[in-house]
């Protein structure tokens, strides 16, 4: 029986040093990765050794920005665990000696300190095969977060981010910050409304405060998280321009702040690219 086709030598993944980041407010630190051969670039891991309080806030290939809003993206959406793949593809190529960069922050007061690692599946190309940034157009964009937001104790705040290029959104998700396991579980919070430019994406009628006669359109923030199984239902599917505004309002219906980091993976726009 053959066994193949088989990988070239230094093809197997792309990694970095793990870096520790205090506990508390803190942060950037930079992860980062230097490929020795041409490779494509596929699904990204980011590790951490304590609860999920970490928060993308930059990520670069070969020098270019790849986070298209001004506000952080959940470590806890590309946890190992998570239900992301078919999402979470960088699929973007870098030449021989380019760099892979991850900027992670806290910004929660009461974040554990903690270790970073990530690391990013890789396929062997040839070098004539590697497509420059300023030529790969809407690959650029591959995360939109939304930011942390603490929602009180039955109470209900909104996260707003700002687009910094022309995206279409994706997979949206949301983790429970500093919960245990991929994301937390969510329980307690709900997603009230999805704006974009002011534009409700839920389906259903203006979300009701807990036990109001009429039922509202709200989402429970399980079907949110990292480990829902939801393939289709969770993509947006909706373009936004340069400047655009995107809002969540999470509600939390238990006795304790919740804090929740959400965001996005981008789709490629395949009209553009034709």
């Amino acid at each position: 029986m053959a066994i193949g086709p088989f990988r070239n030598s230094q093809s197997f993944a792309l990694g970095c040093n793990r870096i520790g980041l205090a506990a508390g407010v803190g942060g950037p630190i930079t992860l980062t990765g230097t490929s020795q051969i041409p490779v494509l670039l596929e699904d990204l891991i980011v590790s951490s050794d304590t609860g999920d309080f970490g928060e993308i806030s930059g990520m670069t290939v070969a020098g270019q920005q790849i986070l298209a809003s001004n506000q952080n993206f959940p470590v806890g959406a590309l946890n190992a665990n998570a239900q992301t793949e078919g999402y979470r593809s960088v699929s973007l190529t870098v030449s021989q000696n380019q760099q892979v960069t991850v900027n992670i922050s806290h910004t929660n007061a009461a974040a554990l300190a903690g270790n970073y690692q990530f690391s990013i599946a890789t396929t062997p190309i040839a070098e004539n095969q590697v497509i420059p940034t300023s030529a790969s157009g809407s690959a650029l964009s591959y995360l939109f977060g939304l930011g942390t937001v603490a929602v009180p104790a039955g109470g209900v705040v909104t996260a707003t981010a700002t687009a910094l290029r022309p995206c279409i959104l994706g997979r949206m998700i949301a983790c429970q910050m500093g919960a245990i396991g991929a994301g937390g579980n969510l329980q307690n919070i709900i997603l009230d409304s999805l704006l974009i430019n002011n534009i409700e994406m839920l389906t259903g009628p203006p979300a009701q405060a807990p036990g109001a006669p009429v039922v509202g359109g709200s989402v429970p923030g399980e079907w949110l998280g990292p480990l829902c199984t939801d393939v289709s239902g969770l993509q947006v599917a909706y373009p936004v321009e340069l400047n655009s505004t995107v809002s969540a309002v999470w509600r939390n219906t238990s006795a304790a702040i919740i804090n929740v980091c959400s965001g996005f993976f981008l789709l490629p726009n395949i009209e553009a690219a034709g």
